[in-house]
């Protein structure tokens, strides 16, 4: 299947040091949720990893265009600005290739964070965790994250698990209510929610929801490992085509029955073939919705 110009709003990336031994090097940190996430010690991980030019590779062989390097959400600011420094070095490989989004911790010192992470070339904030990172919609410095991204014109991109779903090692919950106050308090803020955000698009068929979330957005980071194809036409047919996302999670395993590497072609081929999407739509999903929120 050929494609062009799509742009991966939802991509992760690591340095040799810490794909080399990812249990170590995050108990050294006391990175322990990221730990059982990408490096559990009784099961086989699906993460994988990739390099500058192998993500380029990869993206090279099936239309995409530019990809969004998101951080993670760590439990220390430290490492949040150790990741900083990691997606800029990216970045300087294919400038016009890469897009950063920063890793913050939410704490006293967040404008600062987001200040040197906005000098480093970043141009957005994500992925934030409101559980692994213990902050929620009254937490000032989400307030003052969330009004120097609106000054500032950055998305925010969150984590949200499943309201309903199946537990996995490391799984935290993340409350629907509380994404839904941090839109209501911040009206101006273009928020991402990843995966699906958890369910929510479902309850904007609510008028005053929808309302409420008139500047939140869904990923369909990791889609493969939690719906069938059908959660498009689903999501599109309750909240619109110009509200999803495309994201693939990479470099995720995410059809670990299937791959041995990550790899990009078998999301993309589902989401053309089976989630029964109009071009029009498909358009919008696979770059125009970012291209217009990022203005790239």
């Amino acid at each position: 299947m050929t494609y062009s110009g799509i742009i991966d709003c939802h991509t992760h990336c690591y340095p040799p040091e810490v794909v080399a031994h990812p249990r170590a090097w995050a108990e050294q940190r006391n990175e322990l949720h990221w730990a059982d996430l990408v490096a559990p010690e009784d099961k086989i991980s699906i993460q994988d990893w990739s390099t500058p030019e192998s993500m380029i590779t990869e993206m090279n062989a099936n239309g995409v265009a530019k990809a969004v390097l998101l951080g993670w959400y760590w439990e220390h600011e430290s490492t949040c600005r150790w990741h900083n420094q990691v997606i800029a070095d990216w970045i300087s490989h294919a400038p016009d290739r890469f897009i950063g989004f920063a890793s913050i911790y939410p704490n006293e010192n967040v404008v600062d964070q987001l200040e040197a992470a906005k000098a480093l070339g970043l141009r957005g904030v994500g992925e934030l965790h409101n559980g692994a990172q213990k902050f929620a919609s009254s937490s000032p410095a989400w307030f003052a994250l969330a009004e120097w991204c609106v000054k500032n014109n950055w998305l925010v991109n969150l984590h949200a698990t499943e309201a309903a779903g199946h537990d996995h090692p490391g799984s935290i919950e993340t409350p629907l209510k509380d994404f839904v106050r941090k839109a209501e308090a911040h009206p101006d803020l273009k928020i991402i929610l990843a995966h699906w955000g958890g369910g929510l698009p479902f309850f904007e068929a609510n008028p005053r929801l929808r309302k409420s979330l008139k500047n939140v957005y869904y990923d369909t980071a990791a889609s493969p490992l939690l719906y069938e194809p059908t959660v498009f036409r689903s999501v599109i047919d309750a909240v619109g085509s110009d509200k999803v996302l495309y994201g693939s999670d990479f470099p995720l395993r995410v059809y670990p029955r299937q791959q041995k590497q990550a790899q990009m072609q078998h999301f993309l081929d589902s989401i053309r073939d089976e989630a029964g999407l109009s071009e029009k739509e498909l358009e919008a999903i696979l770059h125009g919705n970012i291209e217009r929120l990022l203005k790239v």
